[in-house]
């Protein structure tokens, strides 16, 4: 079995071609960062509904858990977005320090090796 750096000669300035697993990640995160633009570009006052927020909040949660695979300083974008959802509950609605996060509903979400989830 063949093993990288059992005598490669490597080119200093060339980096290492990335995994197919890798150049997904790498196109995924490129299109979650062009739509997190084209968002920004697109808001306006008056325009976030309390649907939209949550969406928005929901999507940087599933983005922090996924960066939690590779940087551990993810769970204080998780603990940003507890405060934010927080903050933004109606009044008497706020939840307790001692909370448990509400589980996730039926949002569609991608599973390992190309799965879609149900919407």
């Amino acid at each position: 079995m063949h093993h990288p750096g059992d005598g490669d000669v490597v080119d200093p300035g060339m980096e290492p071609t990335p995994e197919p697993r890798a150049l997904a990640v790498a196109q995924h995160a490129d299109a979650v960062a062009d739509a997190a633009c084209e968002l920004a570009d697109a808001v306006a006052a008056g325009t976030w509904t309390p649907a939209t927020v949550e969406d928005v909040i929901e999507a940087i949660e599933t983005l922090a858990e996924a960066l939690l695979t590779e940087r551990a300083e993810a769970a204080r974008i998780l603990a940003a977005t507890a405060s934010l959802r927080a903050a933004l509950a109606p009044p008497g609605d706020e939840p307790s320090a001692a909370a448990v996060p509400r589980p996730r509903g039926t949002r569609r979400r991608g599973l390992r090796n190309g799965w879609k989830g149900i919407r």
